[in-house]
């Protein structure tokens, strides 16, 4: 919920704010993402730079700060999502959507865009738990795992 909510954010506010330097750093992520899942990758590092660009286009020190934060759980629920047969190449029709958005300064459809990535991403992960998970998560002072609402 907390990725979402800064997430959708940071897009709706890289589609108003962005440059043609960001634009620039966006494109070069989504060509790196490409050439790795051409290769047999999954995209991965290339994910994590698409992400951090558009929160760089967005111009806000204080929700980029959150997202750094957040980097380590943020990169576990990537690597599970981009390990599932046939998601990289989706993903990255995803991120090229997030990026048309922000390119034809749409706040709307970008934030639709990412919601929409992030809603699979958090889906494979649901679909992935058990409840193993929920046994070692209950020695948690977090406790056990949420799943989200629905909207």
């Amino acid at each position: 919920e907390a990725r979402e909510a800064i997430e959708c954010m940071l897009s709706r506010l890289a589609a108003q704010r962005r440059t043609d330097t960001d634009l620039a750093a966006i494109d070069a992520s989504l060509r790196a993402m490409a050439v790795d899942i051409d290769k047999g990758g999954v995209g991965e590092a290339a994910d994590q730079r698409f992400h951090t660009a558009v929160a760089h286009a967005s111009k806000n020190k204080l929700l980029r700060d959150v997202m750094k934060a957040l980097a380590d759980p943020i990169q576990e629920t990537r690597l599970e999502s981009l390990g599932e047969p046939g998601r990289p190449p989706r993903s990255l029709a995803d991120h090229r959507r997030i990026a048309e958005a922000i390119r034809r300064q749409d706040p709307r459809a970008a934030e639709a865009a990412m919601r929409r990535h992030l809603k699979i991403v958090s889906d494979i992960r649901l679909m992935r738990w058990t409840p193993a998970e929920l046994d070692e998560s209950a020695d948690s002072p977090n406790g056990p795992p949420r799943r989200p609402r629905d909207e």
